[in-house]
């Protein structure tokens, strides 16, 4: 070796990592302590590579231990610094490889994979010829050191696929790597390394590299050929494999469509479930591709061997009704949830509309799962939840084809004296439901009574899943209530049936009923369910006398549901309503302590419930406020101390967000009232609001932002003090806006147009311009939400309103015809109407310029543009109306009649001038 070590200062650090391992607790501080001297010493990393690869004398997890150091200090490189040389490691590190310690071997792959992700073929060219000389065995006749070295280059392939399709010293490294994968997916003694190498080739596919592709058929043919072997990572690696070349080269699939199809759906019986998994994966790839999409008829005809696969593989299996079993001992309604049975839960943005109905927190990604089992074993993805997701996506694109093959079999299964045959179909039948709904309405009479009657199920499994597919005909079962039809009594009893369920002796069941039960208040029109207000608040209050903690998170949003729902008409019809609300949500509320996670949902319900009943909620705004503020107060001072004192915990944000959901919920409840709550807290809700902008957490600057715009809406003399703050954190917000930031920036811009609605122009002329410079290019952006863009469009209309005309009119020509495309068929509200009076004054701030010239084609055009917006207002408040005859009145005179008539009318289509004529006489 080019470096020699100390073998004093080796046996210290010998030493000092066995006292880490201790079981004394003093010893292993005082260990820690001098380990962490250690690492500041020039060569320490050439020690720990020693401890690791060299040392074979000494135990296995000291080894271990000076390994996962070493992987981390390489780990720790900080970017922008130079690296350092490491001479030594890159010599000598594979030679851990070679140990017979499996552990050693394990950890060595890691320090490479490390070392090899921040060097990369420019650093270390000699890692890959090393590793595959190892993995082909040509300097040892070690199986396992094949196996390590393979192992190794699977997660360099993983991690650094990108980084390897480059050119280096004149030549192509993947073409070298990808011949020797090949040969080793041949190896003829060692089924891991042929799993191996199949795994390292997958990671090329999505390159579509020249390197991969050229060797495109020889990988197929070897696939082919590998189709029984009998090691099952082969099997699974084979399927991997087929699903990324059908996503990125369908075409060479596509003539061995069939028997890769038969393949696959012979392994979904695989007896190893992950090989069964990877094989559904791939139908499940094929359902949605676009190859299938373009030739449904050619594909309908395989769904005979699918579906009645896909259905069979939907029961649970053994090893999941053991688990299932397991968990039913612990799940009696009485027993308490234990903090480990409660994952952990994040604070959601829900929509919240404003006062004229925006929506100011609407972007949302997250997605329900149709089984929401909550045990760790259950909640997996799994062969069960696959085939139910392949043949959601298969009835979605064949519903007929697939309704014919499946309702025969569903009808037989549902009635198995086996819970779990009979749970599968009715899961099945809550997959299909879009497509019953549209095409098996007939069937539907027949089945949904059925399900009512499975409510009532011995296994508490099939309840539950019930309770869901129920929750799936919904919106089928209210609009025959709603509209009369034929079956207009199975909504009494359906929903009386999931009522009753929500009380069930289970909580898997309680808590799949109750977030049944949120899905056909929703669904309903508010005219099925006057009537059942009242004993669903009764209801209710028996659920928070025996929910535990975790279905009590989901009964809090089955309230919020049905309070948005009734609406304030409905509830302040009957005082009584309010006693039956409040009392349970109130006792929770005081049973909770100010740093209780269990406080999140409570926050969010009662932020729906204060903007829901507005001055009924009064008795109780206070404390609620004063609560609220101290929480939101307490979690911003704890953070600002943590940053000089590291012992301190953080607080969850989750805090913060729920706090300013509540103090916003109460502010749109109380309207300009809400200016008296504000003002008599002893905390500045806007400096905490302010501090709030600046978190790096996108979802308490969310919240954030949704509460300034409801101050602008109802309160906007609190944020009168702060508007250069305000607006300079509107601006960076904007300005560094990001994917990850959407409904942050969105909610920025929202708020900017509610406060310059309202401001005068002096609160704001030294920032408008900038910001108008901020806004046109989000207007521009091809790449921008639907919903960004017109609550952009809306602000730069408003910010022409208050004096602000004069300054944005010189850049009109910049957004007008994006401004045009956006809000020409944007509800028809009061942030239409304000923002179409604002962009008015701006272009009569330079009507001969503002289109960009009245005597050019593209003035012209973009005139006729603006005109199509007007002739397309359908009923725009009188005022606005009036403005609108005075501007085409006056443009018409401007322009001159001859081209008005052949250059701006004729550019308009003939409903909307005939709209333009009978309203405005133009």
């Amino acid at each position: 070796m080019s470096w020699t070590p100390d073998a004093q200062a080796l046996e210290q650090l010998r030493q000092i990592f066995r006292a880490t391992l201790s079981s004394n607790n003093q010893e292993r501080n005082l260990a820690n302590d001098a380990l962490r001297q250690a690492k500041e010493q020039p060569e320490i990393e050439n020690y720990l590579l020693t401890l690791l690869v060299v040392d074979e004398s000494t135990k296995s997890d000291v080894r271990a231990a000076a390994g996962v150091n070493l992987k981390n200090s390489i780990l720790r490189q900080h970017r922008g610094t130079p690296l350092p040389d490491r001479q030594f490691i890159k010599e000598n590190v594979i030679k851990g490889l070679l140990s017979s310690d499996k552990m050693v071997r394990n950890i060595t792959g890691n320090v490479i994979t490390s070392l090899f992700s921040i060097y990369g073929l420019p650093g270390w060219p000699q890692a890959l010829p090393q590793l595959i000389e190892l993995a082909k065995g040509e300097s040892s006749q070690n199986f396992i050191t094949e196996v390590a070295a393979m192992s190794a280059l699977s997660k360099i392939c993983e991690d650094s696929y990108l980084s390897l399709d480059v050119e280096y010293n004149g030549e192509r490294p993947l073409n070298y790597m990808i011949q020797n994968f090949l040969e080793l997916t041949r190896h003829p003694h060692n089924g891991q390394i042929r799993a191996s190498a199949i795994h390292c080739i997958t990671q090329f596919i999505p390159l579509k590299s020249q390197s991969f592709l050229v060797h495109l058929d020889v990988f197929l043919i070897n696939l082919f050929e590998l189709a029984n072997d009998s090691n099952s990572e082969v099997r699974k690696n084979i399927c991997t494999a087929f699903a990324q070349i059908l996503e990125y080269r369908p075409d060479k699939l596509m003539p061995h469509l069939d028997g890769i199809i038969n393949y696959c759906l012979h392994l979904i019986q695989d007896k190893d479930e992950e090989v069964a998994l990877e094989a559904c994966e791939f139908i499940l790839v094929l359902s949605t591709s676009p190859d299938i999409e373009n030739d449904k008829k050619g594909f309908a005809p395989r769904l005979k061997l699918i579906i009645p696969i896909v259905l069979e593989k939907m029961a649970y299996s053994e090893e999941e009704i053991f688990f299932i079993r397991l968990q039913d001992e612990k799940d009696n309604a009485e027993i308490e949830d234990r903090d480990e049975d409660i994952k952990p839960q994040n604070a959601k943005s829900k929509d919240i509309q404003s006062s004229n109905g925006s929506k100011k927190k609407q972007i949302e990604y997250d997605s329900d799962d149709e089984d929401e089992d909550d045990d760790d074993e259950l909640s997996q993805w799994s062969l069960r939840k696959c085939s139910a997701s392949t043949l959601e996506v298969l009835s979605s694109n064949f519903p007929a084809e697939v309704l014919e093959i499946a309702l025969p079999v569903l009808q037989e299964k549902i009635v198995s004296n086996e819970w779990q045959i009979r749970e599968a179909a009715i899961l099945a039948f809550g997959a299909i439901s879009q497509s019953c709904i549209e095409l098996s309405r007939d069937k539907l009479p027949t089945l949904v009574p059925f399900l009512v009657d499975r409510l009532q199920d011995d296994e508490p499994r099939v309840r539950q899943i019930t309770c869901w597919t129920l929750s799936t005909f919904a919106s089928w079962i209210a609009e025959e209530a709603h509209a009369g039809g034929e079956y207009a009594n199975y909504y009494q009893p359906t929903f009386q049936s999931i009522v009753t369920c929500s009380l069930d002796r289970k909580k898997v069941v309680q808590e799949a009923a109750c977030s049944a039960l949120s899905s056909f208040i929703e669904e309903s029109d508010i005219s099925l369910i006057q009537f059942y207000i009242g004993p669903l608040l009764e209801h209710f209050a028996k659920c928070f006398g025996t929910y535990q903690r975790k279905n009590l998170i989901i009964l809090y949003d089955c309230v919020q549901t049905l309070v948005e729902k009734a609406g304030y008409e409905n509830l302040s019809s009957d005082p009584e309503l309010i006693n039956k609300l409040l009392p349970p949500l109130l006792a929770k509320w005081h049973s909770l302590q100010d740093n209780d996670n269990d406080l999140w949902p409570l926050l969010e319900c009662m932020a729906s419930v204060a903007a829901t009943l507005k001055e009924l909620f009064a008795p109780y705004a206070v404390p609620v406020y004063e609560r609220a503020i101290n929480i939101l107060s307490n979690c911003i001072q704890i953070e600002i101390q943590t940053q000089t004192d590291p012992t301190i915990e953080v607080p969850e944000k989750d805090f913060v967000v729920t706090s300013l959901d509540l103090i916003d919920g109460l502010i749109q409840g109380f309207g300009s009232h809400s200016v008296d709550l504000i003002q008599q807290s002893r905390s500045n809700l806007m400096e905490l609001v302010l501090l709030c902008f600046e978190d790096q957490y996108p979802d308490v600057r969310q919240s954030a932002y949704a509460l300034l715009g409801d101050i602008g809406i109802f309160a906007i003399d609190i944020a009168r003090p702060h508007l250069s703050s305000i607006f300079i954190s509107i601006g960076n917000e904007i300005n560094n806006r990001s994917y990850a930031t959407i409904a942050v920036y969105h909610n920025a811009i929202w708020a900017l147009g509610e406060l310059v609605l309202r401001l005068e122009y002096i609160e704001m002329k030294n920032y408008l311009s900038n910001l108008v410079d901020l806004i046109i290019p989000i207007l521009n952006a091809p790449d921008t939400q639907q919903a960004v863009l017109e609550t952009a469009a809306v602000c730069l209309g408003r910010m022409g309103i208050n004096g602000g005309a004069e300054i944005i009119a010189p850049k009109l020509i910049d957004f007008i015809v994006q401004w045009c495309s956006h809000m020409i068929y944007f509800s028809e509200n009061e942030e239409k109407s304000t923002s179409f009076q604002g962009m008015l004054t701006i272009i009569n701030a330079n009507p001969d310029q503002g289109f960009g010239g009245l005597t050019n084609k593209k003035g012209q055009k973009n005139l006729a543009l603006f005109i199509t917006c007007i002739g397309n207002y359908m009923e725009p408040p009188e005022d606005l109306q009036n403005t609108f005859h005075q501007f085409l009145t006056s443009y018409r005179s401007l322009v001159g009649e001859q081209i008005w008539q052949t250059e701006i009318m004729v550019s308009i289509d003939e409903e909307t001038r005939q709209t333009l004529s009978h309203v405005y006489g133009v």
